[in-house]
């Protein structure tokens, strides 16, 4: 397996809300029960990770999908129908948590970026997921930096960093053009600052 290979499959969209999740209650600078941050992590890890993955394996033996990553404008539709009910899901179990509502913030953008790729899967136009989650990443800590006042400059440097480099890869293996990058980049980051700034509303 070659390095761009390697980088889409270790950076996977699936992967990304179990990261977030992760590093989110490394870095809360408020206190949470450590039995409750282990059962949210579980959760969020067999929601976003496990049955993600056994749906999409399910999909591609069963030849309903040719790959993992979704190439076929047409094939997206069903998985992506099914990570918006996933997402929307834990949103609203996460959101009666009040300690933990940035998290609930993170999964409600998730939720409004796959609403739009979904949409624009009718006008026959993809985006690339993988640039949708890294992005909503980068804007899920931005706003985290900002709501708690906290310096995560170089950390925010660093997935910038990873996003050029998933970036990169996509386009070397033709999975994606420039124009379906920068439309993903852009939805996922868009959507973390809209869903924050109406709830801050």
């Amino acid at each position: 397996m070659n390095y761009n290979k390697l980088i889409s499959y270790i950076l996977h969209p699936i992967v990304i809300p179990i990261i977030g999740t992760i590093i989110y209650f490394m870095i809360l600078p408020k206190h949470t029960p450590r039995q409750m941050e282990l059962l949210i992590i579980g959760s969020v890890f067999i929601g976003t990770y496990v049955i993600p993955l056994f749906f999409l394996l399910t999909l591609k033996s069963s030849k309903v999908i040719e790959s993992l990553h979704l190439e076929n404008i047409q094939e997206r539709k069903f998985p992506i129908m099914f990570f918006i009910s996933i997402a929307i899901l834990i949103s609203t179990l996460l959101k009666r948590i009040p300690s933990i509502m940035e998290l609930s913030l993170f999964f409600y953008g998730m939720t409004l970026a796959l609403v739009l790729v979904y949409l624009l899967l009718y006008i026959k136009f993809k985006v690339s997921l993988h640039m949708i989650g890294i992005s909503g990443l980068i804007g899920f800590f931005i706003f985290f930096s900002y709501e708690f006042k906290m310096n995560l400059l170089l950390f925010i440097a660093f997935l910038f960093f990873i996003a050029g480099a998933i970036a990169s890869s996509r386009l070397k293996l033709k999975a994606h053009n420039f124009k379906e990058i920068y439309w993903g980049a852009l939805i996922g980051i868009f959507s973390e600052f809209a869903v924050y700034l109406f709830y801050n509303m």
